[in-house]
């Protein structure tokens, strides 16, 4: 039985064990919209003992039961899974286009005995599963936590990087350019938790951001500081995907919206009863819209979704009062609360806590220009 037991432990890595950061490129997101962020994973070298794998934080399965309905609420399981390493490094650089880079890690033999037993535990089948937060939770700050675990007080990393950046600001930086319309849905969807500053430690929930973290960083031995990052490597490498610059951003074809509702509105050839049912349309769209995003608010546990000002022009109130849109006794008032909680938004666009998109602009100004006819009739 004592001999068993001893077979149960972790295996002893060698004095050649090296640990490092991969950080994968981010893709062109033609195919999925969380390539756009990069990725990054844990990489064991030790020649000795034929070890060559590395150990991802950041796989979920699509066949998950309930899958959208888990992910709209945050409760889809991530789990932490492990590859041989070269398989690995192919699959992005063949399958998906994007390079890889390896900074090799400073650590004494004891922490690099200390992180193997840990993500060896951590692989058991009971231990895998997580709660996925994109913020807090994911692949790149999954890895930051347990390194300053083993590592405790003598990992420290710069106090001042990206310490001015929120979290919004950093999701916008990375997919506004490659997916503008689903950026603007991101955007919509996220509360005054996401206009927090990051400071240099929450940054690190970007794979990139954390390469930048670890390369800044510095660890503590026998009482010396020391850099955290011994040397870099490219593994592969392939051309950063050219992104089309089109013209119609959200802003650009909601703004052509706006002008084309006022166009209409104000013809004199346009019949009274096209524009009515789009008001029925437009208006019920905002009520629907607002009634999504409260439900983001309080039925979800994305812990980034609550206190969301959106509702204030996604107005919940219109759905289901637009229903009464040929009774002005009832619609008027809604019309009129709408009109001031929005003129008051405007003119404090600058000083609200939350960063609101500017393509919402003209989807205000559109329900403005709707309302002003509905109450003038």
């Amino acid at each position: 039985m004592l001999l068993g037991s001893f077979g149960l432990s972790a295996q002893k890595l060698s004095e050649k064990a090296q640990f490092g950061l991969v950080t994968i490129s981010p893709g062109s997101s033609e195919d999925a919209i969380y390539q756009i962020w990069g990725h990054t994973v844990l990489h064991l070298n030790d020649p000795e003992n034929n070890i060559n794998e590395c150990y991802d934080y950041g796989t979920f399965s699509f066949d998950q039961p309930g899958f959208v309905v888990k992910f709209l609420k945050g409760t889809l399981p991530y789990q932490m899974a492990k590859y041989d390493f070269q398989l690995f490094v192919d699959h992005y650089k063949n399958n998906e286009n994007r390079s890889a880079s390896e900074q090799i890690l400073n650590l004494s033999a004891s922490q690099k005995q200390d992180l193997y037993d840990f993500l060896m535990h951590n692989y058991l089948p009971e231990n895998r599963e997580y709660r996925y937060r994109f913020f807090y939770y994911n692949c790149a700050s999954r890895i930051r936590d347990i390194l300053q675990q083993v590592c405790k007080d003598s990992l420290q990393f710069s106090p001042t990087l990206h310490a001015d950046s929120s979290y919004r600001q950093w999701i916008n930086k990375y997919a506004a350019a490659k997916q503008p319309w689903t950026n603007l849905g991101m955007q919509i969807a996220i509360g005054i938790p996401a206009d927090e500053k990051t400071k240099e430690s929450g940054a690190m929930f970007l794979p990139d951001n954390l390469a930048i973290g670890f390369d800044s960083a510095v660890i503590v031995h026998n009482n010396i500081k020391l850099p955290f990052v011994l040397a870099k490597n490219q593994l592969t490498f392939v051309d950063e995907p050219q992104i089309p610059k089109g013209i119609f951003s959200p802003f650009v074809v909601l703004t052509l919206f706006l002008i084309i509702i006022t166009i209409l509105s104000f013809s004199q050839k346009v019949k009274p009863k096209y524009l009515k049912w789009f008001d029925y349309a437009y208006f019920g769209f905002l009520g629907i819209a607002g009634w999504f995003l409260m439900g983001l608010w309080f039925l979800t546990d994305h812990g980034v979704t609550e206190n969301n000002m959106n509702v204030i022009w996604a107005f919940p109130l219109f759905f289901p009062m637009i229903i009464f849109l040929n009774n002005k006794k009832i619609i008027n008032p809604v019309f009129y609360i709408y009109l001031i909680i929005n003129i008051i938004l405007l003119v404090s666009w600058k000083f609200i806590p939350q960063e609101i998109p500017t393509a919402i602009i003209p989807v205000i100004l559109t329900a403005f220009v709707r309302i002003y006819f509905n109450i003038k009739k």
